[in-house]
């Protein structure tokens, strides 16, 4: 069984690849390299615990902030274009608007600005493909909500998404898409960003990372995390001076399953996710209360685990997307709104996460969508689809 685990990505890659070859061989042979250096380099992540205890109740702990991921604001009629491809995913037949992901993602800041932390993290994905449109919109939703603070992380929707055979070999739609992220808050050459909040329990430091230092040139390489080896010695440089709890937050996993054969899986980790987890394992052994949450989205399930060794764990919670929902327990999104509180203990024994749900994405009734995730007709989407 082992053998077929390590053979099972390989020929799924191959696969995926043919497909895309097929459409256009010059320009997918160079994203084919990438995809299997990939998968060789991502088995060096450090693989995750399970560990449910991260999350409670949010009376359990002394809030810091709040925190979103994936919320994928879509622009004026149009639709997502995951579920474009992949309908499957969603539990309806009918696919949400536009409008309803706008109305949803204001229902969640409001409760926000009612019942948690004003100081709100997005982790990636804030929009669906980076158009100027997109930030459009979600710029007049988050400022018709006063009062919240907002920082963001790029995921790769916002930064690396490139259409099936659509090359950005010269680099110049990724930074159209950089310009429209950057024109939001901070340029992406300053992270680490580091903010420091004083809540009941003491001091946090919270540290947002660019996990999308990869540039991203075309379909094959839409997803490939990276946080690159400058932004590393930064962080590991701003640590020497830093004490007590750290929260970092990026947009892909910096972890893996023990069992890690599909390709899929490979594009939701950083490939330099181990040489991340050595600066924060070092940190933590500086001191016991040096405690390290790591907090992502990208694949839209919760996940609740640590990594590290046993004397120095690193505790990681993977969030569901705000808008769309959760997939972890069934593979298909649930379409529940969500947001996360992240605190500390009460009790001193370091960070813990709340999950608040808002309610439904979508009221009205709807037929519900039986069957499994879909397969595009087009191979080239399917492909798209695949590498997110």
């Amino acid at each position: 069984m082992a053998l077929l685990d390590r053979l099972r990505g390989p020929a799924s890659l191959l696969a995926l690849a043919t497909w895309y070859v097929a459409g256009r061989p010059r320009a997918a042979l160079p994203g084919v390299r990438i995809a299997l250096a990939v998968g060789r380099q991502v088995r060096r992540a450090p693989i995750l615990r399970s560990r449910p205890s991260l999350l409670v109740q949010p009376d359990e702990l002394s809030e810091v902030c709040s925190l979103v991921s994936d919320t994928h604001v879509v622009a004026d009629r149009r639709t997502l274009a995951e579920l474009v491809l992949d309908p499957g995913q969603w539990p309806w037949t009918t696919l949400p608007t536009c409008d309803e992901i706008a109305r949803g993602l204001s229902r969640v800041l409001e409760h926000v600005a009612r019942h948690a932390p004003r100081t709100v993290v997005w982790c990636g994905d804030e929009v669906d493909t980076g158009a100027d449109s997109e930030w459009t919109r979600l710029r007049s939703i988050a400022s018709s909500i006063p009062h919240l603070v907002h920082h963001m992380v790029p995921g790769n929707h916002d930064i690396n998404f490139n259409r099936p055979f659509i090359a950005d070999h010269d680099l110049t739609l990724r930074s159209a898409r950089v310009g429209a992220f950057e024109a939001q808050g901070t340029e992406l050459a300053r992270f680490p960003v580091v903010d420091t909040i004083v809540g009941d329990a003491g001091t946090a430091t919270i540290i947002l990372l660019d996990s999308c230092q990869h540039p991203s040139t075309h379909l094959l390489s839409n997803a490939i995390g990276r946080f690159g080896d400058p932004q590393l010695a930064r962080l590991a440089q701003r640590l020497t001076t830093a004490s007590g709890p750290v929260m970092i937050v990026a947009h892909h996993h910096v972890w893996r399953d023990a069992r890690f054969g599909q390709p899929e899986a490979w594009f939701n980790t950083a490939v330099d996710a181990d040489k991340l987890a050595a600066v924060l394992v070092a940190y933590r052994r500086r001191s016991p209360s040096n405690h390290v949450l790591v907090c992502h989205g990208h694949r839209h399930a919760l996940t609740a685990g640590e990594i590290g060794d046993h004397d120095a764990p690193i505790a990681v919670v993977g969030l569901p997307s705000t808008t769309l929902g959760d997939k972890a327990a069934t593979g298909r999104l649930d379409g529940i709104l969500r947001y996360a509180v992240a605190g500390l203990a009460r009790d001193g024994s370091g960070w813990r996460v709340a999950i608040r749900e808002v309610g439904p994405l979508v009221t009205e009734p709807r037929v519900a969508n039986r069957g499994a995730p879909s397969t595009p007709p087009d191979a080239s989407l399917r492909a798209y689809a695949l590498l997110r």
